[in-house]
């Protein structure tokens, strides 16, 4: 009986464990506890290796987010039926993935709770179907047409031409231009993104203090190219400390040879985000 007594507290402590709440800020950091806490995460164990996760609203408990994924570090990887919700408990977005990569249709709702675009993603492309206003207006017409979308952090303009995205930008606040996140053709670096890796490889030294800190990861750089190929407003995203950071942002701030984004043949400025490794050897 003893026995028995031991195993059932030993699963009754690994269920506890997995399903503790991770609290989470504003900008979905991890912080110690409740207090100033926007959301929190729960975790349960899969049978099968995988988690099954659930994000929820601090303010009322309501789930934010329900998927199953794979992986949780460094970020999630979500595989089948992913959902988001909105705060008063309405289906915000849902969508299927696959090693989490969006697979299929994925659909996002408006806080009323009208259907407000429809997008298929397939293997080869990503087709845009519809768009609607909060009436439940179709914004495309044959698969064209442009629209906006607001966010906490701004207005999205977006535009389709054909059932294809070819640009998404935001208007800067001070400037007025135009930056673009998406464009029917890309910034690139002469050379391609693998000369880029090694060009930077070739100037990127491993920091002392992070080198005795034992500090690696991978260190993210957002930067603008603008209409001539010139970088600008480059800084660090998401950074691992041990003077990664700084090494990280010189090295890729010295690349300069940038053709500009374009879309329908004009050069316009294009945000991008990049990644540099640091990996101890």
């Amino acid at each position: 009986m003893k026995k028995l007594f031991v195993i059932v507290f030993v699963v009754w402590s690994c269920s506890a464990l997995a399903q503790e709440k991770q609290y989470m800020d504003e900008h979905w950091s991890k912080i110690a506890g409740p207090e100033g806490a926007m959301y929190y995460r729960i975790v349960e164990n899969k049978p099968d290796g995988h988690f099954l996760v659930r994000d929820y609203y601090a303010s009322n408990d309501q789930v934010q987010m329900e998927a199953v994924c794979s992986t949780l570090y460094p970020s999630e990887t979500f595989e089948g039926t992913v959902r988001w919700y909105f705060e008063n408990g309405r289906i915000k977005e849902e969508g299927d993935y696959v090693k989490g990569v969006a697979n299929g249709l994925c659909k996002e709702y408006y806080e009323n709770g009208q259907l407000a675009e429809e997008v298929f993603h397939g293997k080869e492309k990503t087709l845009y179907h519809q768009r609607f206003d909060e009436s439940g207006t179709p914004l495309l017409v044959n698969g064209t047409g442009r629209y906006v979308k607001k966010f906490d952090y701004g207005e999205q303009h977006v535009e389709i031409l054909d059932s294809i995205l070819i640009a998404s930008f935001l208007i800067d606040e001070i400037s007025g231009d135009s930056i673009h996140m998406v464009a029917q053709e890309i910034a690139a670096y002469k050379g391609g993104m693998e000369r880029l890796y090694q060009d930077i490889r070739g100037d990127l030294k491993y920091p002392r203090m992070a080198r005795r800190s034992g500090i690696e990861g991978k260190v993210f750089i957002e930067f603008t190219v603008d209409k001539t190929g010139t970088l600008r407003d480059l800084k660090v995203l998401k950074g691992i400390g041990g003077g990664c950071d700084e090494v990280a942002l010189e090295a890729l701030r010295t690349k300069t040879t940038w053709t500009p984004a374009k879309v329908k043949g004009k050069p316009v400025l294009q945000r991008l985000v990049l990644p540099i490794a640091f990996k101890l050897g």
